[in-house]
């Protein structure tokens, strides 16, 4: 009983009686203007419609009209709590103002009570409503005047519609309220998102352009280097080689410095992407070696490979795997060595290709271990970028490494998956021919240092600052080799390859990318499909482009380009 009455609406105004509430009573008790109650299936229909609308305005208007429908009201509102400002306010209507129904502080008059207590509330003619949706109220549905069954008002069944429409109301107004949030965060975090990338853009292309921008003159100085130690530009003193030995040491190891940051970058926003191929995992381990045959000597120690079964192949981006041996290898040449070479072992092992790298006398403390490959220590502990970059080059390629402290030295253990296609399918071959090899590039020492070099191994060259001369001249009179930068003037790398491989001359010349950015092994052949035969990174390994070179051009001594 007391649930009951605490339900009942509260009646404003009950010691007097204005003569319109008069003549209304009057009305109701002849039973002068009653409507029939509407079907419960109509009820449903109209809250069905209320709920089913996306946008708040259109729902409280179906809201006012299931109320015109079951109660003709002279006017009806529907009034919102605006929570900013604590303020009730009229979000729809139907039927002339009044002053009762005007913007109001929750409390005041017949509306701010029912909104303040959650429970209808009669004064005279007037019926204000609470809104109540998932516990809380938002508003009122108020009713002036009206045909209603009750002697003073809405009878209990008219009342429970009453909130029934109210409360539909109510919900749409929030549920759209909720939606229109939630579309609003949405539209903010993909702006974010949007920003997110922008910046992602942005700083790939500031790597490739910083990486394209240091590695070019690098592989200047590392060409003219490389030729002086050869002795191609001249007698020189004992002295003097051991000064540019010094200097191409240090020109190697800037150049890895600037790769370990570069990489970093990238792997740390997950933006390395590989263009696997199948490859020998011997000749991928000896090109490591060579590559720090001169760190080797400076340390007075030796790196011994050992292959147990032949040739080892598996599937990967040899660029990136050669870097992460390297990093391995590197840990064993720091300081003197003498008496502690550097072994290194690969054979097959089940369906892994397992490698096993021994650096001699390197101790490393038990608490350490754990944390080898972490490329910055928060402890203040020594970084260890280069065997970081091996671990997430290695990880890359669906293997994985590990560190082991034995008697012998500090041992990494590497395991990659075995590529059982290349077993089977031997490489391809190609004959080499005689002709012209073709350089475009466009930084000036860089294109002269590669003149220099191939045509002191009797190679007949010519060269192009620009894409589209260089194209004329292949599709002119097609070359054995061709040796592209990606970044050129006038037709850009990719369009020029692209226009050679679709063209009728020239489609079958073998085109290698010589490229100081730094994804250019990683996404040039993905984004060209098969169309280029390799890449060689800035700054150049000239004696791998060199034994490249011959398979597939045979010099041409005494021979030159006018």
């Amino acid at each position: 009983m007391a649930d009951k009455e605490s339900r009942m609406p509260r009646r404003r105004g009950a010691a007097t009686e204005t003569p319109a509430a008069r003549t209304v009573r009057q009305r109701r008790s002849s039973g002068a203007a009653r409507q029939p109650p509407p079907e419960p299936g109509a009820l449903f229909a109209d809250l069905g419609g209320i709920l089913a609308e996306s946008k708040p305005p259109e729902a409280l208007k179906r809201g006012l009209l299931a109320v015109e429908r079951s109660f003709r009201p002279r006017s009806a509102w529907v009034v919102v709590h605006d929570v900013a400002f604590d303020r009730l306010t009229v979000a729809a209507a139907r039927g002339r103002a009044d002053a009762r129904v005007q913007a109001t502080a929750p409390g005041e008059g017949p509306v701010g009570a029912a909104f303040s207590s959650g429970k209808p509330v009669v004064e005279g003619t007037l019926v204000a409503v609470p809104m109540i949706a998932f516990g809380r109220t938002v508003g009122v549905l108020v009713l002036l005047g009206g045909s209603f069954g009750g002697e003073d008002g809405p009878s209990p069944e008219e009342f429970a519609r009453l909130e029934a429409v109210a409360n539909a109301c109510g919900a749409a107004s929030e549920l759209a309220r909720t939606r229109n949030d939630a579309e609003r965060r949405a539209r903010e975090l993909e702006a974010a998102a949007e920003r997110l990338r922008e910046g992602d853009r942005t700083r790939d292309a500031l790597l490739a352009h910083l990486s394209h921008e240091l590695r070019t003159p690098l592989t200047t100085v590392k060409g003219y280097l490389s030729m002086a130690l050869k002795g191609r530009l001249g007698e020189m003193t004992e002295r003097q080689i051991n000064a540019l030995a010094v200097c191409d040491r240090n020109t190697d190891r800037l150049l890895r410095l600037i790769n370990d940051l570069l990489l970093t970058a990238r792997l740390q926003a997950g933006k390395m992407t590989l263009d696997p191929r199948p490859l020998g995992l011997k000749s991928v381990l000896a090109e490591a070696v060579e590559y720090l045959r001169s760190d080797a000597e400076a340390a007075r120690t030796t790196i011994e490979l050992e292959v147990q079964q032949g040739e080892v192949f598996v599937r990967g981006n040899r660029d990136r795997l050669i870097e992460a041996v390297m990093h391995l290898l590197e840990r064993g040449l720091r300081g003197k060595r003498e008496g502690h070479p550097v072994q290194v072992r690969v054979a097959p092992r089940g369906r892994v290709a397992a490698v096993d790298i021994t650096l001699g006398g390197v101790r490393v403390a038990a608490e350490e271990l754990p944390r080898l490959f972490e490329a910055f220590r928060p402890d203040g502990g020594s970084p260890n970028l280069g065997l970081s970059i091996a671990r997430q080059v290695v990880e890359l390629h669906g293997g994985h490494i590990e560190a082991e402290q034995t008697d012998a030295g500090l041992v990494f253990h590497v395991a990659l998956p075995l590529f059982a296609g290349a077993v089977t399918t031997p490489a391809e071959r190609h004959e080499p021919r005689q002709g012209e090899i073709l350089i475009v590039e466009d930084d000036d020492d860089c294109r002269n240092g590669l003149i220099e070099w191939l045509e002191a191994e009797d190679y007949r060259v010519r060269a192009y600052d620009n894409g589209r001369e260089a194209l004329e001249r292949i599709q002119e009179v097609p070359p054995a080799l061709v040796l592209l930068d990606l970044r050129i003037p006038g037709v850009d790398g990719a369009a020029l390859v692209k226009t050679v491989r679709e063209g009728s001359r020239g489609q079958h010349t073998p085109i290698f990318v010589i490229s100081g950015a730094i994804d250019a092994g990683a996404g040039s052949d993905q984004a060209w499909g098969e169309r280029v035969d390799g890449v060689f990174e800035k700054p150049i390994n000239f004696p791998y482009l060199l034994e490249r070179v011959r398979e597939f051009v045979l010099p041409a001594p005494g021979e030159s380009v006018g």
